[in-house]
């Protein structure tokens, strides 16, 4: 792959068996771009592919440094979405070791081995809570464990970049849709669950806010993203949201779509993304 963008290219994707990466990997594919998985399968393949001359899957984790390196090598560019997203089990040493301790060896090892792009999958959550939209020259102020995690990846992000490693970081809204490694427990995606399996959807307060992004969507995004010259999006940062919506406005479009009632109850999360 060359710098002006849309040549073929060899990616390797940490995380690629998840929700997101299930989707995004025929994608790629299906712009003839040589895709390689990484992941521990912890949760499955995702669905993926069948290994042809285009698809390779490596089970391995971020924390082998040595299986990292290998998986590395020959790479045109680098998609990181691995990690662990539920924020209750973020603060557990296994999280701890994958969503931070990892991060600079990958990235690291990635350098190293003449990968040309590095693009980090974070989060909106890295800004923390928030009454107004926030931009990417918002400073981050996370107040979670996970958003805590994506901060210092970001932050190893700006000390790697160079003139020929071309990093980019997303920060993306909350992920909704199908995916063949199905996630239930985003914003909108438990309130379709909850609606078509129980009829009830629970919401506790409703004023929050919350910004959303449908899988196909950030899909595109990471497409486009590869096939921009690198020096324009050298050492950037893009917001990827397609909605900001309050809970309660959310809730009450998933229940007109599905005939599902709404059961609002007590506030117990302050936390509001704009």
């Amino acid at each position: 792959m060359t710098d002006r963008g849309s040549s073929l290219a060899r990616i390797l994707i940490p995380g690629g068996c998840g929700y997101i990466g299930a989707v995004l990997a025929p994608h790629l594919l299906a712009d003839g771009h040589i895709v390689t998985v990484f992941d521990s399968m912890l949760f499955g393949d995702g669905g993926l592919p069948k290994e042809n001359g285009h698809m390779f899957t490596i089970k391995g984790d971020v924390r082998d440094q040595d299986a990292v390196e290998k998986a590395c090598e020959g790479q045109d560019a680098v998609i990181y979405l691995a990690g662990i997203t539920n924020n209750d089990i973020c603060g557990k040493p296994e999280a701890v070791g994958i969503n931070t301790t990892a991060f600079p060896l990958v990235i690291a090892a990635a350098k190293r081995s003449g990968v040309a792009r590095f693009i980090l999958a974070s989060s909106v959550a890295a800004y923390g809570s928030s009454k107004d939209d926030a931009t990417e020259n918002r400073r981050l102020e996370p107040t979670t464990k996970y958003a805590q995690q994506k901060h210092f990846c970001e932050t190893w992000c700006g000390l790697m970049k160079s003139k020929d490693f071309c990093v980019t970081i997303t920060r993306s809204a909350s992920v909704c849709g199908v995916s063949s490694r199905m996630r239930f427990d985003t914003t909108v995606n438990k309130m379709v669950h909850d609606a078509m399996k129980t009829g009830v959807i629970t919401v506790n307060g409703g004023e929050q806010k919350r910004s959303h992004i449908s899988i196909q969507d950030i899909c595109r995004a990471y497409k486009q993203l590869m096939a921009i010259p690198a020096e324009v999006i050298a050492g950037e940062t893009f917001n990827y949201v397609a909605e900001n919506l309050t809970v309660k406005e959310l809730a009450m479009m998933v229940s007109e779509v599905t005939g599902a009632k709404c059961l609002f109850k007590e506030r117990t999360d302050d936390r509001s993304y704009s």
